[in-house]
């Protein structure tokens, strides 16, 4: 007869299997927080190799990032120092790279482009040993510049509205003077009168930290910079803006995308413009229609297929709303390969 035949739990068990799922779950939760702290440099053992000869020592080096691993015949090659004699190796694809040594104290960095770099505390090493260490490169920050966003109002009459923009990280300027928000008078052709003084948008401008990890590059446009004016025209259209905020628009981005052989582009709409910055309009606009451009300046020779995005539209209908932004990303071989 199967010992599973017939088996009932009793209240008792009950109370002593409730204990042990409590437990369980409570280390795989403190597994997942333990996961968030591991070190870049951590040696995870350290043990007597009968192939290592003639008084030496290795070190082997096990990359963890995956996105490294993946695209290893795509990336410069891994800086390193060990005791400040630099070095510098192809990632494998398996991503371990050995080092012999001789036997000591050995203090060892690491770098490569778009993560932040990895040091090491004094480590210890027998002759006729093998230690091995696991690296995990953590995205480094870049500060990002939201360049130009600039927000027209078009109410139906003249009407008191107050503005306000939250952007995640800092201002660096912004016109008319920003005083917790801008009040005044918004007219329908888009102005906004503060203070007695007409202006066409009110502007702003800030920055705030982004890593290659923040970045989704899959979907997008790879442009030529003699098309970009062109490509700029028919996705502007299509989302439904009106001739003013197109030459806006384009008159400030096309200067600084036509000199490059080719970039990605990518628009973001709406509450995922939220990244950039919070805006608050009051009172509340039937629409908000928010745009901002990444684009990333990509050398000749690099290969991207992105997936073509999907434009949204503008709904220009009783009091709504229009802001336009955008950023420069700096090219590096991890943000592309990240995607």
């Amino acid at each position: 007869m199967s010992c599973c035949t017939g088996f009932k739990i009793t209240d008792m068990q009950r109370l002593l299997i409730l204990p042990v799922l409590f437990l369980l779950s409570s280390m795989f939760s403190r597994a997942e927080e333990v996961y968030k702290r591991i070190p870049g440099f951590m040696v995870i053992s350290s043990e007597k190799d009968p192939s290592i000869k003639n008084g030496k020592a290795v070190f082997e080096f096990e990359i963890m990032n995956e996105e490294l691993k993946q695209y290893a015949d795509q990336l410069s090659p891994i800086q390193g120092s060990c005791n400040g004699e630099s070095f510098d190796f192809s990632l494998p694809k398996n991503g371990i790279y050995t080092k012999m040594v001789f036997e000591g104290k050995y203090i060892f960095q690491f770098y490569t482009n778009g993560y932040y770099e990895i040091y090491s505390d004094s480590v210890t090493i027998k002759q006729g040993y093998r230690t091995k260490v696991q690296l995990r490169f953590d995205y480094s920050e870049s500060e990002i510049i939201s360049d130009k966003p600039v927000i027209y109002l078009y109410p139906t009459t003249n009407l008191e509205v107050t503005t306000t923009v939250n952007p995640n990280g800092k201002f660096l300027f912004t016109y008319p003077t920003y005083e917790n928000g801008w009040k005044g008078t918004a007219h329908p052709d888009g102005s906004i009168t503060i203070a007695d003084k007409n202006y066409p948008y009110l502007f702003w401008e800030g920055s705030h930290k982004m890593t290659a990890a923040d970045m989704d590059l899959t979907k997008g446009y790879m442009v030529k910079g003699d098309s970009i004016t062109a490509f700029l025209e028919k996705n502007l259209a299509k989302m439904g803006l009106n001739d003013r905020e197109m030459t806006d628009f384009i008159t400030y981005w096309g200067p600084r995308m036509t000199g490059n052989d080719q970039q990605f582009v990518q628009f973001i709409f709406n509450d995922e413009c939220n990244q950039f910055a919070d805006l608050s309009i009051s009172p509340p606009p039937a629409q908000i229609f928010r745009v901002y451009m990444i684009w990333v300046p990509v050398p000749e020779g690099v290969v991207m297929h992105p997936e073509p995005q999907e434009i949204k539209t503008v709904k220009r209908d009783q009091f709504y709303a229009i802001e336009w932004g955008g950023s420069e990303i700096t090219y590096t071989e991890t943000l592309v390969n990240h995607e």
